[in-house]
């Protein structure tokens, strides 16, 4: 019923279902297929309706069938702003980091409770690392997934480290075996590589050995081995990701997802290019650090700043201030006439301004996985789902943006290649 032919087809099938219903005194059986201003229609105001379809069906009867066909459409496109397809996967449209899950906890009660929240309020996508404590968040989230009694059905992303010392596709396999375990599961959902093979330690004395092809290999062959049912990749720029999807698709292996920073704050250095390229190859976007780690939920100021080193590598943003490091110059105020203008929109529509940053990013056709360390967090992310800003909105919070002048860090990773 997803498409609009099909609707249609349905949608004959129920009027011809009407008339019928109306000549054998059955009105009532259909009448919930009709609109009506009063109850009194259900026997006698079906047949009349279905008596003027049969003289002209193309009068007010079939107008309102229209109708009735227009709000279902609606209805489907309200769904599929709640749910995306992702390979194999439906998930909903916005996600949930791990990441700042305590990292050093197999078990942790804020973490369990978050995540049962969050499936209760509709999300049902988890991503993870083997990176993040060293597989302890991985096992946390398996945790997590015991403990709630639907957790069973959520889906689960995780990402393969490129370091240094792994060489060969079957570290790869070993890998994902051992992430696997750690998340108690016999096949993976979402396997993604975590970065490209940038990590080069011995570049300085002329030796750069770029491994991505092998990693390539090796997740191709997670896949075909029934360990990864669908693979991703994560922080891959227009080229790479165009580079990795060809040698895959080659190998009749689909390439589902790419996971890069994205945001309102961090569209120009290479995130809206890749978003892009992946829209022509069919991949989906996924966007980690959606709210700019905490910049565009509206809730720091001078007199409220991040506490310890995060306040002070944030202050810049915040506040003010020049970057000695990349010589950029933050104006004073720092992101506040952004955040004044996602609060006017989130007032107009009755939301929060961080529901209003993770909206902007599900508008953009990325799948943003914004933190969630409380079941009220958890209520706050899923209510930026299930309605889209206007292209004016969103117009009016990136002329914004761009006024500011700077941009949230992209982390090092070079999206431009």
């Amino acid at each position: 019923l997803r498409q609009s032919c099909q609707f249609e087809m349905f949608w004959r099938v129920c009027m011809h279902c009407c008339v019928l219903a109306s000549m054998v005194d059955l009105g009532g059986c259909f009448s919930g297929f009709l609109p009506t201003s009063s109850p009194g229609h259900l026997k006698h105001g079906l047949s009349r309706r279905a008596e003027s379809f049969l003289r002209d069906p193309s009068d007010s009867f079939k107008g309102r069938m229209t109708f009735r066909l227009s709000q279902l459409r609606c209805t489907s496109e309200l769904a599929s702003t709640q749910r995306v397809q992702i390979g194999t996967l439906e998930v909903s449209s916005i996600g949930t980091g791990a990441m700042n899950w305590p990292l050093n906890k197999e078990s942790d009660p804020g973490a369990e409770a978050a995540f049962s929240a969050c499936f209760r309020n509709g999300i049902n996508l988890f991503d993870t690392a083997e990176a993040y404590g060293f597989g302890t968040s991985e096992k946390l989230v398996r945790t997590c997934i015991q403990s709630s009694k639907t957790g069973e059905s959520a889906k689960i992303a995780t990402k393969f480290a490129p370091v240094p010392w792994r060489q060969d596709a079957s570290d790869v396999v070993d890998a994902c075996k051992a992430s696997a375990e750690r998340l108690g599961v016999d096949s993976i959902d979402l396997y993604q590589i975590h970065w490209p093979d940038i990590i080069q330690p011995f570049k300085p004395f002329g030796l750069d050995r770029r491994k991505d092809e092998i990693f390539w290999d090796g997740i191709a062959q997670c896949y075909e081995q029934g360990l990864a049912k669908n693979i991703g990749v994560s922080n891959y720029g227009p080229e790479l990701l165009s580079k990795a999807h060809k040698a895959l698709s080659e190998r009749g292996v689909p390439l589902v997802s790419n996971q890069i920073n994205f945001s309102l704050l961090c569209r120009k250095q290479g995130n809206q290019a890749t978003v892009d390229r992946c829209k022509e190859l069919g991949v989906q976007p996924i966007g980690y650090f959606p709210l700019a780690s905490g910049l565009l939920a509206g809730r720091y100021s001078a007199d409220s700043m991040p506490p310890g080193l995060k306040g002070l590598t944030m202050k810049k943003y915040i506040i003010g201030g020049e970057d000695k490091r990349s010589g950029t110059t933050f104006p004073p105020g720092g992101v506040s006439p952004l955040i004044e203008e996602m609060r006017g929109i989130a007032e107009a529509r009755g939301k929060t301004v961080p529901q209003i940053a993770l909206n902007y990013v599900v508008c953009k056709g990325v799948v943003p996985i914004p933190g969630c360390r409380s079941a009220e967090q958890a209520r706050e992310n899923a209510g930026a789902m299930g309605w889209r800003m206007t292209e004016d909105e969103v117009s009016r919070l990136e002329a914004a943006a761009d006024a500011l002048g700077f941009e949230f860090s992209n982390g090092g990773f070079n999206l431009t290649e």
